[in-house]
């Protein structure tokens, strides 16, 4: 309970209260996407570059492969069941696989590693969150072009995904502390306190625009792939993360931040994918949504398994 009240609660109270702000109209849509903008080109760029440049060892090979293994690993088994299982083609089987697998680990992993396991946490996290999206992303959109049949053919589609992971604060942040903290370059204690102050704001606005623009289910026709990829999501995916980070020998917090980024709900960027290309939108948006709440109890049992 403890747990819940101290980590939990106030993440997703704060994720209800942008809910709430924008079922009330007490705030614009152009309102969030203003904060939304600050919080991911801004504030967490500045919490990520602090986390990286000032956190202990890292050990990036070792948890970011363990998690994209996992992960490609559900992926493969979600298509599996889609096609085999669900009757999906395709297209749909990998939006159904996306789902399964990419968690909200920026606007909502990064505040609950932050407020569990500090800067270190974050540090560890930020290898997951890059390979995260470089990586599925693409795969996905590769295997809808191929059923849709548009014709870029996959390395059409990998060019054109190139400009957009390089523009991604997220990624480019990544890139230049890992530099800086390469080359042993000491950030000023101004420096460091300018990104603080700018940091600091990152976690509850992120978690307040999570609420306030989780996507409207239209209606429940595709319960079933819901469930099943809810379950993939928020339980099978974290143990198998689990299993393989054990394996290769990953520790201590670094364990802990991989496995619960692998246990977090699923993005709202598998729904933004799949409202792209037209395919299980709705489907989609109910996966984000369900495992969102749901989510409130797995990571709670989670966080106290993992202490």
């Amino acid at each position: 309970m403890g747990i819940l009240l101290g980590i939990i609660g106030p993440v997703f109270g704060l994720i209800l209260m942008g809910a709430g702000a924008v079922r009330l109209r007490l705030l614009e849509l152009s309102a969030i996407k203003g904060m939304s903008d600050f919080v991911f080109f801004a504030a967490m760029p500045s919490l990520l570059f602090l986390s990286i440049t000032t956190a202990p060892p890292l050990r990036l090979v070792d948890v970011a492969g363990s998690f994209l293994a996992g992960a490609l690993a559900v992926f493969g088994l979600a298509v599996i069941l889609g096609r085999r299982v669900l009757g999906l083609r395709l297209a749909g089987a990998s939006v159904f696989g996306l789902n399964s697998v990419f968690g909200n680990t920026v606007m909502l992993g990064i505040p609950i590693v932050d407020a569990a396991y500090g800067r270190e946490g974050v540090a560890n996290l930020l290898a997951v969150v890059a390979f995260h999206s470089a990586f599925l992303l693409p795969l996905a959109t590769i295997l809808i072009e191929a059923d849709t049949g548009r014709g870029n053919g996959a390395l059409g589609v990998i060019r054109a995904a190139i400009p957009g992971i390089l523009k991604n604060p997220v990624i480019v942040t990544m890139v230049v502390a890992l530099g800086w903290r390469f080359l042993g370059l000491p950030v000023p204690l101004g420096v460091q306190r300018f990104f603080s102050l700018l940091g600091g704001a990152g976690p509850p606005l992120a978690l307040f625009c999570l609420g306030a623009s989780l996507p409207k289910p239209q209606g429940w026709g595709d319960l079933r792939e819901v469930v099943v990829s809810g379950v993939l999501k928020l339980a099978l995916m974290p143990a198998v993360v689990g299993a393989i980070a054990y394996s290769v020998g990953v520790t201590g917090v670094a364990f802990k931040v991989v496995v619960l980024a692998s246990a977090m709900p699923t993005g709202a960027n598998a729904f933004m994918l799949a409202r792209r290309f037209a395919t299980m939108a709705e489907a989609s948006a109910s996966t984000v949504v369900v495992s969102t709440a749901v989510a409130v109890g797995t990571l709670a049992v989670l966080l106290g398994w993992l202490g």
